[in-house]
């Protein structure tokens, strides 16, 4: 039954309200992101990699933070419905916060040396960001499918958005910030358009038109132009 439930999900976009797909797309990016940048760093230009370690920096701070929130709110939902249901999800959460430790400590070394020594850290810390982001990809996808079918078998709708209620209530303003980047730039506009239209019945207008200046600057354009289509008979004040 287990095995056939999570096919179902592999198989289908999400019928049910999904805790996992929308803030995995913007880590994925984020991971990415930061990925391609320790690649290509110039080890010779200061405020390159000045740049470089605060975004793989921010990548980790973000990690964290949403490991926290699966620990916190998810993981303890499906423990009350199917005891040891998270188990693989939280030995994988320690592990990333093994590889987060691993990953400050050589954004260190890159920082402290210079010439062939910073060379020689760069390359171990950009080899060690394509083995945690290899990790991450598969750890996410188990939770994507195989949590999601333990979520969607016994959880309501309604229960699975108090806990995503709770989550984002939980989030400061500052990360709050910086995921919006990262959803903006890996969600589709049809994404992207019911995320905003969800944060306009959420805020203060005030406050949601510095949202939708932020996603607007993120996304340029032409990609803006397809929220604002996407948005339909929802327009935005921006």
């Amino acid at each position: 039954m287990q095995q056939a439930l999570v096919r179902a999900v592999e198989r289908q976009p999400a019928p049910r309200e999904d805790l996992y797909t929308g803030i995995h797309k913007a880590m994925r990016a984020l991971v990415c992101d930061t990925l391609v940048a320790a690649g290509r760093m110039d080890t010779a230009d200061e405020a390159e990699v000045a740049q470089t370690l605060g975004r793989v920096r921010l990548m980790i701070e973000l990690s964290r933070h949403h490991l926290h929130h699966e620990n916190q709110h998810v993981h303890p939902a499906m423990e009350a419905r199917r005891r040891g249901a998270s188990a693989a999800a939280a030995r994988g959460h320690a592990e990333h916060v093994q590889a987060f430790e691993r990953l400050e400590a050589l954004a260190l070394r890159v920082e402290r040396n210079r010439g062939p020594a910073r060379d020689s850290a760069a390359l171990d810390l950009y080899r060690d960001l394509a083995l945690y982001a290899a990790e991450d990809f598969r750890h996410m996808h188990a939770e994507e499918t195989e949590n999601n079918a333990v979520l969607w078998e016994h959880c309501s709708d309604e229960e699975l958005k108090g806990i995503h209620q709770a989550i984002v209530a939980s989030v400061g303003p500052r990360q709050m910030t910086d995921y919006l980047v990262w959803f903006a730039r890996a969600m589709t506009p049809a994404e992207c358009a019911a995320l905003l239209s969800g944060m306009r019945q959420a805020m203060p207008s005030e406050v949601f038109s510095g949202v939708t200046q932020l996603v607007k600057s993120v996304l340029g354009e032409r990609d803006w132009a397809k929220v604002i289509a996407a948005l339909g008979s929802r327009p935005l004040a921006v």
